[in-house]
């Protein structure tokens, strides 16, 4: 009878041993459940593309730069009443010239952010400036048989635009910083006129030119073109709100060197000079609003 006491007493400690140990599993593999998350959590997508999607907004400021213009004679009667040395008095030849040029400017530009992953984005985007980048000179001279003048000279970008692509890095989530680079155009007019502060004719070989004391002018010449180059610069970006955007850009605009003719005004075969202008180059300095769509 006591042996069968203590088979059963041994039977019932043994389970309750091996439910002790079951209930430590379990709760051991829910400790290391609830310490991995699930898998879902780790692999779904973050979003991170706040920057991608279309913009448009306005902008404005001002922009500086250098010029400078080279005359040359265009015919026998233009080069003996200046280089060529003939009559009397003698004439010289017009001096190049170096002159600033600066001013204002506003428009507006539109364009697309693609950013690929959490720190980088690309895009293109275009613009168009209304401008009014004048600049002047005054090359003394004197023309033969008419004395001491000048050739007054002035060049304006009337407006200018772009179209570029963009490359960025998010230096913060609302802050990015990028190069940009590419196509810009712009609208260049030229004046340049002689006054006539005495009286002077002189013919050449089928040219000539006649100034007469109290004139406006003895010579005039104007130009106006679309020329086309390039521009390159960088900025930053701030987003003010999810979709408002505060920009601060500086570029550099390049655009190739024009010509104008300068011809004497009042004769049938007039004598003429060519006046070139070296490459406009200028820097913008622009702040800018925009809004994302």
């Amino acid at each position: 009878m006591s042996s069968t006491l203590y088979r059963r007493g041994f039977v019932n400690k043994s389970i309750l041993c091996l439910a002790a140990l079951l209930a430590l599993g379990t709760a051991d593999a829910s400790a290391e459940e609830m310490a991995i998350p699930p898998s879902r959590f780790i692999s779904r997508t973050l979003p991170y593309l706040p920057w991608t999607g279309f913009y448009a907004g306005i902008n404005g400021s001002y922009a500086w730069g250098n010029s400078s213009v080279t005359f040359a004679p265009n015919d026998p009667a233009s080069a003996s009443g200046t280089c060529g040395a003939s009559g009397s008095p003698k004439g010289q030849c017009i001096p190049s010239e170096d002159f600033r040029r600066d001013g204002p400017f506003a428009g507006g530009e539109f364009g697309y952010t693609w950013q690929f992953n959490s720190q980088w984005l690309i895009g293109g985007e275009a613009d168009y400036q209304w401008a009014d980048f004048s600049g002047s000179a005054i090359a003394p001279f004197s023309l033969g048989n008419m004395g001491n003048t000048h050739m007054t000279v002035s060049q304006k970008v009337e407006s200018f635009g772009t179209v570029r692509a963009r490359i960025g890095v998010v230096l913060l989530s609302p802050l990015v910083l990028y190069g940009t680079g590419g196509f810009a155009y712009g609208q260049v007019n030229e004046n340049l006129t002689v006054p006539s502060g005495a009286t002077g004719t002189l013919s050449s070989s089928g040219f000539s030119y006649s100034c007469a004391a109290g004139s406006t002018q003895c010579f005039s010449g104007s130009s106006s073109r679309t020329l086309m180059g390039w521009t390159a610069g960088a900025g930053l970006d701030y987003a003010v709100t999810s979709n408002l955007i505060f920009r601060t850009e500086v570029l550099y605009v390049w655009l190739p060197s024009n010509q104008a003719t300068v011809s004497a005004t009042g004769v049938a075969n007039p004598a003429s000079f060519i006046a070139t202008f070296s490459p406009i180059y200028f820097a913008t300095a622009r702040f800018g609003l925009y809004l994302r769509f």
